[in-house]
């Protein structure tokens, strides 16, 4: 007998081709009826709420005297719930916010009842291949997909590198597959069960249990399914429809299998073959992407960490401008941005006014990540003991990197006369600098009572998070002229200040006193670039500024025109007119002490490697084509005109840390597609391109900014990196993990419902090598890219930077069958704007992991905060945990969820097992190997000497490490 399990459910989109409160309304209808149903028909048992908890939270805040109906129904088992917080698209969120998305859950499961234990992803469009290891984190056994796979049965193991693997309930025929069940219709219902069980059981391992999905989009359950279900009795040749959960269904599957006899598939799933993967939403409104990248990082390299540092470093009482307990602030941040995490948001396939929705989240996210970053650096660098014989200030550099690097970095210097920036060792190094000069904080018209009532509220030199340093007053008959000079790094002046007092105090009192000026003033500020050398691994270093003595000579600053110049007047004139008239080169070049960089007349760049001679030309290349396609999908129409861009203007920049070379590009663009949307339209617009080229002295990496102003629509603009070398396969920055796909697209026929692109998704890098030399291409927050085989036989990188399209969906192109979504038009996904983009080229002949330590440097620079010269708790130079070997890379440091200590997680990016060491600024008593959802799994025993931590990581395996007094 085989049991048919019927699962009622909805796939809930929270946003799409509608808003999220006019979703959430329909949202209140349906969870209304479900509760209503539950009660009134215990023969209806079951309702799956999409396998996310967000949707119970947006309910609630509508019907918030249902919540105790809500428990007792979760409780009882007849709601399933969870695991999940939102289902997010799972290659466009990093895999610390995937992590953090099943804690969320899994707290809100806990404020209502039991977690439905299985990964259910119906929708995502393709899964990362580390999704196994991190359902396993969660002792979640079983993965339920759609999309991704091909004609896998119905169940196998699905195994992740580190060979974590999970059961797979394959929804082969859909998670709607029986959403079109007729209820009310007991013949046509009994009919139809019999089809959706004989199409499932010609593809499953056992003939004892079928899933049928009784739900899809939005979809509120029939309120005769029960009556349906009982209608079937002895109408379905032995077997049993029964009314179940997919928690009952997948126990019952895994009862009645020989699991070793089952198959096994490892890593991730991007197959296109029967349901729809939809690759263009990964280059869909790149803004999303680079916003939502941004958010990730300032969240999870800085904001985590450093505050979670600050609150063990700086003793107590916290500094004034130091929040206490900012982790709690921090999950709120993370709920903000996992609002933006869902596929249909994230992706960019939603209607405009969804995403314009969106930005306020994302500013909302980076507004608190910024302040409370902020104030842990500041803090943290007042614990830095800061002495240095005649040190005016100091410049506390942060790597939020698990390794050494070396980085340019900025930092504001308040200083009113000429200074010097040494190192430790009380070297001069060299800097860049640009007068920011002093800014007006305050000016207003006051009365002596109007003043009072602001003096109070400074205390002890301290006024908005900044000290006086002076205080200028002077009396014109009946009025005032109060000037304070304040400063953001400095300590009060004690003695200005308590003067200022007197003389206020005195003023105020005085009747003949009718009007105050008030004027606040910045210190004299300068910014200034440095490269700051081989800072530690999730550490700090310090830089020291002193005043230059008079005598001292000043570095001589070159005006702009003389600096583009000088490199020509160094030639004879014969020779600048030969470069002048070269046909392959133009005369701009810049270098640093590895790379040389120059522009050549079509506006890409050679880049020569100093140490070995090797070379690469064509760097930087932009190509557009046109797109035809929609939201979901990149199309090139059937007569594509391709265009490239070129040169205009050079300007050079050459200073004592940075080369950087400004090119400005022209490139012809047709203005959209032609009315049949079969070619590109005859007009054509200009599109200009900046790009801002740049070497830092010590860093083996080209930095490139580059600014594109579309004012075209229906196109696809990338950059191209050619390698000088066959490769058959690129290497892309993945989820924990560096994945390896080969080049081109697997073989496929007319059947495919989507024919395979060859694009693919990246993080922080992609990469390729033929086993000698090496190219890998950096960037922040551009997560689609191809690597292809070039007219030369070489591999070529090539980046995405905008995809310009007018639809949701679309059904009149020739990759896909049928419609993705509603038929709507979506004006704002033509990216008509200016955008920018940041990228890196990094030539390398080393070994891979440099190099991709050099891709995750870039994905997040380093930091500087300013401070006074005073004593710390920690040294000049520090690791607050140092890691080694290098393949094992920190992804996350926290406060535990908990608040029982704090975390380090990270992963062994090789493939084969290694012996970790971390090693902590102090010594913890207790320290606790745990698994993703921080519940303990071994206790670790540090060193007595040092403190130090060690365990065995096997290849790709994530590891978290909990330390606690």
């Amino acid at each position: 007998m085989t049991s048919l399990h019927l699962v009622s459910h909805t796939h809930w989109d929270r946003e799409w081709y509608r808003t999220f409160q006019q979703f959430r309304l329909r949202l209140v209808h349906l969870v209304d009826g479900v509760l209503d149903l539950l009660e009134k028909d215990r023969t209806f048992k079951y309702f799956m709420l999409d396998g996310q908890t967000i949707v119970l939270e947006d309910y609630l805040l509508m019907r918030p005297e249902n919540e105790e109906r809500i428990r007792k129904h979760v409780r009882s088992g007849r709601l399933a719930i969870g695991p999940w917080h939102i289902l997010p698209d799972e290659f466009l969120v990093s895999p610390e916010a995937t992590i953090r998305n099943l804690l969320e859950g899994k707290r809100t499961c806990n404020r209502f009842g039991p977690r439905m234990n299985v990964g259910y992803v119906p929708d995502p469009f393709g899964h990362i291949g580390q999704l196994p290891q991190i359902l396993q984190g969660f002792d979640i056994q079983t993965a339920c997909v759609q999309r991704g796979l091909s004609d896998e049965r119905c169940e196998f193991w699905w195994e992740a590198p580190d060979g974590s693997r999970v059961f797979m309930a394959y929804l082969r025929d859909g998670y709607g597959n029986a959403a079109g069940l007729p209820t009310a219709s007991a013949e046509h219902f009994t009919a139809e069960v019999r089809r959706l069980r004989d199409s499932l059981l010609a593809h499953s391992n056992t003939d004892r249990s079928v899933l049928l999905m009784h739900g899809t989009d939005h979809m509120e359950p029939p309120t005769d399914t029960a009556k349906a279900i009982a209608a079937t009795r002895s109408l379905l040749d032995g077997d049993e429809l029964i009314h179940s959960t997919l928690g009952d269904y997948v126990e019952s599957v895994m009862a009645a299998l020989r699991r070793e006899h089952i198959p096994t598939m490892r890593g991730e799933l991007r197959d296109c073959k029967r349901s729809h993967l939809l690759p263009g939403v990964l280059s869909t409104r790149m803004w999303i992407k680079q916003r939502n990248h941004l958010c990730e990082t300032k969240l999870e390299r800085w904001a985590e960490p450093f505050s979670t540092l600050a609150s063990e470093v700086v003793s107590e009482p916290l500094p004034a401008n130091l929040l206490a307990q900012p982790a709690t602030i921090l999950r709120q941040a993370w709920r903000l941005l996992m609002e933006c995490h869902p596929h249909d948001s994230i992706c960019g396939c939603s209607i405009d006014q969804v995403h314009d929705e969106m930005k306020v989240r994302f500013d909302q996210v980076e507004q608190i990540s910024d302040e409370i970053t902020g104030q842990s650096l500041v803090s943290l660098a007042g614990s830095v003991a800061t002495t240095a014989a005649e040190a005016q200030a100091a410049v506390v550099v942060f790597n939020p990197h698990s390794f050494a690097h070396s980085e340019a970095v900025e930092a504001n210097v308040e200083s009113a006369s000429a200074f010097d920036l040494l190192d430790e060792e009380g070297r001069t190094v060299p800097f860049q600098e640009r007068g920011l000069g002093s800014k007006e904080l305050v000016h207003a018209r006051m009365t002596p009572k109007e003043l009072q009532s602001l003096y109070v509220n400074i205390h002890d030199g301290r006024v908005m998070g900044m000290s006086i340093q002076a205080i200028k007053v002077e009396r014109q008959g009946d009025t005032v002229h109060l000037e304070a000079t304040v400063s953001e790094t400095r300590p009060p002046e004690v003695h200005a200040w308590e003067k200022g007092v007197a003389e206020i105090e005195a003023l105020i009192a005085d009747p003949g006193v009718k009007v105050f000026r008030v004027r606040a003033v910045s210190v004299d500020t300068r910014r200034i670039t440095f490269a700051a050398t081989e800072v530690p691994g999730l550490g700090w270093k310090t830089y020291h500024i002193r005043t230059r003595l008079a005598e001292q000579t000043a570095p001589v600053s070159i005006p702009p025109l003389a600096r583009l110049l000088l490199p020509l007047a160094k030639l004879p004139w014969a020779q600048r007119l030969a470069i002048r008239h070269r046909k392959d080169r133009a005369p701009y070049w810049i270098e640093n002490d590895l790379l040389k960089v120059e522009a050549l007349t079509d506006g890409s760049l050679s880049i020569t490697d100093k140490k070995t001679g090797a070379s690469m030309v064509g760097s930087n290349r932009f190509l557009d084509g046109g797109d035809c396609g929609d939201e979901y999908n990149y199309c090139p129409p059937p007569q594509d005109r391709m265009t490239t861009a070129r040169l205009k203007k050079a300007t050079l920049e050459r200073g004592a840390v940075q080369q950087s070379l400004t090119l400005t590009l022209e490139l012809p663009t047709p203005a959209s597609l032609s009315t049949d949307r079969k070619t590109r339209d005859r007009k054509t617009l200009r599109t200009e391109i900046t790009s801002r080229v740049t070497l830092t002295h010590g860093v083996p990496r080209v930095d490139v900014h580059t600014t594109v102003r579309n004012q075209a629509k229906d196109h696809r603009l990338r950059v191209h990196f050619p390698a000088p070398f066959h490769s058959q396969a690129g290497e892309y920055g993945g989820h924990f993990e560096v994945v390896e796909r080969k080049i081109g697209v697997p073989a496929h026929d007319q059947t495919w419902v989507e024919e395979p692109r060859p694009e693919v998704p990246q993080r922080a890098f992609t990469s390729v090598t033929d086993g000698k030399g090496r190219l890998t291409i950096a960037s922040r927050g551009l997560p689609e890219v191809e690597t292809l085989v070039n007219s030369s036989g070489n591999a070529e990188i090539a980046v995405t930077l905008l995809r310009c399209v007018g639809w949701l969906s679309r059904d009149d192109f020739s990759n896909r069958k049928g419609h993705a979504g509603p038929y709507l038009e979506t004006p704002g996904a033509q990216m008509i704007g200016s955008w920018d983009f940041d990228y890196a080229i990094i030539p390398a002949t080393m070994e891979s992991l440099p190099a991709y330590q050099q891709a995750y440097a870039f994905e997040a620079p380093l930091k500087a905060a300013t401070t006074g010269i005073h004593a710390g708790a920690l040294p000049a130079q520090g690791s607050f945990v140092a890691v080694n070997p290098g393949a094992f890379l920190l992804s996350a440091l926290k406060k535990a969820e908990n608040d029982k200590g704090w975390l380090v997680r990270g992963v062994n990016l090789s493939d084969h097992e290694i012996q970790v060491e971390l090693r902590p600024w102090r010594s913890f008593w207790k320290v606790l190997r745990t698994n993703l959802a921080e519940e303990k799994t071994a206790t670790l025993h540090p060193a007595k000497e040092d403190g130090a931590v060690s365990f065995v990581a096997k290849g790709h395996e994530i590891v978290t490490i909990l330390l606690n007094d």
